[in-house]
């Protein structure tokens, strides 16, 4: 009888945003760089959100991108991090996955409220 090893909490949780986003990038690089580029970016990311898990109080703040909203920017490849340290669990929240050419302070003022209601809804639940 073989026993199933209980999978391991990841140190960040994705939002509702955070999960189309990337499903959007990855659907997009696979179209244009195929399979194996893509599993290797996004290898990438994940490596990025576990470290800014790890060591988000010491990254330096983005208020420039952020403006006074709270969440955290970090830089990952071609693309921006988007995040809030869970004030309830040890788990990072990751709020979006956003282009660094596009314009980072206006796609987070204009997703103010969705932003604010899913971060609302997992912390509800925890």
């Amino acid at each position: 009888m073989s026993q199933s090893r209980p999978k391991s909490r990841l140190p960040y949780i994705l939002t509702e945003t955070a999960e189309n986003d990337f499903r959007n990038a990855r659907n997009w690089s696979r179209q244009r760089w195929g399979k194996d580029l893509t599993k290797q970016y996004f290898q990438d990311l994940h490596e990025s959100a576990l470290y800014i898990a790890k060591n988000w109080r010491s990254l330096p703040v983005r208020e420039d991108l952020t403006g006074a909203s709270g969440l955290g920017v970090h830089a990952a490849r071609e693309h921006y991090l988007v995040y809030l340290p869970s004030p309830d669990t040890d788990q990072l929240i990751i709020v979006a996955l956003i282009r660094q050419t596009r314009d980072v302070p206006s796609i987070l003022r204009a997703n103010n409220f969705l932003i604010k209601r899913q971060l609302k809804r997992l912390f509800n639940k925890h």
